[in-house]
């Protein structure tokens, strides 16, 4: 049986891969009232503009982060089909589509289902290689592959993003904290099992720019008590 560890590209909702028909369940994360607040502001944006590309691309990416899977398809479906040539909407889409492909039925005993992970991986990657210095895009790699590893055919590309993106921090004092800790988080995760010192010391940087992101608290929680000793809290 083919067994892996597989999390929603930046919403961290650690699931089980596991070869085979079952579909995977996604469950919900709760908005809290700023995020609620920002859907009902999209939502609105889109009903006056149903083109503007940017606009699908947040509503989107935040259905998705919320494990509103089917909503973020139609939207981020549209916004790549609106621009083909977006790297930024090709990543977010096929982001998306890897959780698709592990909520689906598969008869195949699991090998459709690996097949379309593999794809979106695909897709993903090279969305990042095509635009090497678009932040977002390579976000979505890093967050993408940092859970789901070596499943995802990709898995050397991390550390390809932790380098990149330490470069970044140091050289621009601006860098955003919400960007910064996502990217934290996602380093602790991925050097969790081989190198404890560095998880214990990257993910002390994610909780020293504030509380755990709501779509976040899994992986937060997952990490060991040693961690999570001076840990004040998580959003709500």
């Amino acid at each position: 049986m083919l067994t892996a560890i597989v999390s929603s590209f930046i919403i961290g909702n650690v699931i089980a891969w596991f070869s085979g028909a079952a579909p995977i369940y996604f469950p919900p994360v709760p908005y809290n009232e700023q995020q609620q607040q920002q859907v009902l502001y999209l939502e609105q944006s889109l009903q006056q503009d149903p083109n503007d590309v940017d606009v699908m691309l947040e509503l989107g990416q935040l259905y998705s982060h919320h494990n509103h899977l089917d909503k973020a398809d139609a939207l981020l479906g549209q916004a790549l089909q609106q621009q083909q040539d977006n790297t930024l909407a090709q990543a977010a889409y096929y982001a998306n589509d890897g959780k698709l492909a592990g909520a689906m039925f598969d008869p195949g005993m699991g090998i459709y289902k690996l097949v379309r992970l593999r794809s979106a991986m695909d897709a993903i990657d090279q969305a990042a290689e095509q635009t090497p210095d678009n932040v977002q895009v390579r976000l979505i790699r890093l967050m993408t592959f940092a859970f789901v590893g070596e499943i995802s055919g990709h898995a050397d590309t991390v550390f390809e993003d932790e380098a990149w993106f330490q470069q970044q921090i140091e050289n621009d004092e601006q860098f955003p904290g919400a960007i910064k800790q996502l990217v934290y988080i996602a380093l602790a995760h991925t050097y969790q099992q081989q190198d404890s010192n560095r998880a214990s010391g990257y993910f002390s940087k994610a909780m020293a720019l504030g509380p755990c992101p709501n779509t976040l608290l899994d992986t937060c929680q997952a990490m060991p008590e040693a961690m999570l000793a001076e840990e004040s809290g998580y959003a709500g």
